[in-house]
């Protein structure tokens, strides 16, 4: 593939994976609580569950195949994490403190940030440090491996992975994972392999449209799954569950193959967009940072509607466009001033 559809479709796939992260969210507020919306909250969560897979994978796309000595590669990657970790982690305790919330003196400010996670959604920026460490070791395990170990590799990594939805759902108390210390084939890191590989396999397609259609109907068909299971087993718990939307759970795992196949392929067919989405893909990171802020901020002022009146078939999607549209905004102008170029 040329050069420049590879990077468009590079970036196709991380702004779509950044707005599924966006729909993510605005879907899941409405998950807690079998009611009348509860069924158009499950079905956007249970149709944008592969975010996260998808940017990892795309990590490992751009990752594996590289060569550089390992101080240049954690420079490099530490340089793009860690300022917008700090930065986003302060920005909220700001924001959390003028709210009412007291963090003590700046030495609990620096502990607390380098605990874990302010807000929710910043356990992406802290869990990318950790992923980031493995990419030296796991990139000579790909440059070393055939075709079919890479697959053997895969096979194990998904069904160890898969294994703790699968216990809990079934109500196994044997804890295979642990029993037979199986935690080196268990992670999202994982996610970098199967990218690689699931570019890899795209390439090699001779039908890539008839391709890229299978992976339409099966993304579907997942989706339908995915929302049917936590269904069924959020009625046997007595409670809207989350479990089959864990990042690892097999049905979250096959979702996230067939999206990564549609968005690179469709990538690839629209290079007379390629600056537009160059620009939108450069802020995906500060549009992931700022996102929830924005949400909070157009929730407080919808306060106060009827929001019995509102179905949330149409009002999940809209909000998560203007979610989107006001956080690109924000990160663009941002981008603008030299300091923050750097953390968003």
């Amino acid at each position: 593939m040329a050069k420049n559809n590879f990077s468009t479709a590079m970036d196709t796939a991380r702004v779509g994976a950044c707005f599924m992260v966006v729909m993510l969210h605005v879907a899941a507020m409405g998950f807690s609580s079998f009611d009348g919306q509860w069924w158009a909250s499950n079905f956007y969560d249970s149709l944008v569950r592969s975010c996260v897979p998808i940017f990892l994978m795309i990590s490992g796309v751009l990752l594996l195949g590289k060569r550089e000595a390992l101080r240049e590669f954690f420079k490099k990657r530490f340089v793009r994490i860690l300022p917008p970790l700090i930065f986003w982690s302060l920005f909220y305790m700001a924001w959390n403190t003028w709210q009412g919330k007291d963090y003590g003196g700046w030495t609990d400010w620096v502990r607390k940030v380098a605990s874990g996670p302010v807000t929710f959604h910043l356990w992406y920026l802290y869990a990318i440090v950790g992923i980031y460490l493995f990419v030296p070791f796991l990139r000579n395990i790909w440059s070393a491996s055939q075709r079919a170990e890479k697959r053997t590799y895969l096979a194990l990594w998904a069904l160890v992975s898969a294994l703790p939805t699968v216990q809990t759902a079934l109500n196994l108390n044997i804890d295979v994972l642990k029993t037979y210390r199986l935690g080196s084939f268990f992670g999202l890191a994982g996610y970098l392999f199967l990218g690689a590989y699931v570019c890899e396999t795209y390439e090699q397609k001779t039908d890539k449209t008839r391709y890229w259609w299978i992976n339409v109907c099966l993304f579907l068909i997942f989706s339908v799954l995915i929302m049917l299971a936590t269904y069924a087993y959020s009625k046997r718990a007595g409670a809207p569950n989350p479990l089959f939307y864990d990042y690892l759970s097999p049905l979250v795992l096959a979702s996230s193959i067939c999206v990564f196949n549609i968005l690179y392929g469709l990538g690839t067919k629209v290079g007379e967009y390629a600056e537009s989405l160059k620009q939108v893909s450069a802020c995906t990171l500060g549009i992931y940072c700022i996102h929830v802020f924005v949400l909070d901020r157009i929730e407080t002022m919808a306060e106060g509607w009827d929001d019995a009146s509102i179905s949330s078939w149409w009002s999940i999607p809209l909000t998560a466009l203007c979610v989107f549209g006001v956080s690109l905004g924000a990160i663009m102008l941002l981008r603008k001033i030299r300091p923050f170029e750097f953390v968003t």
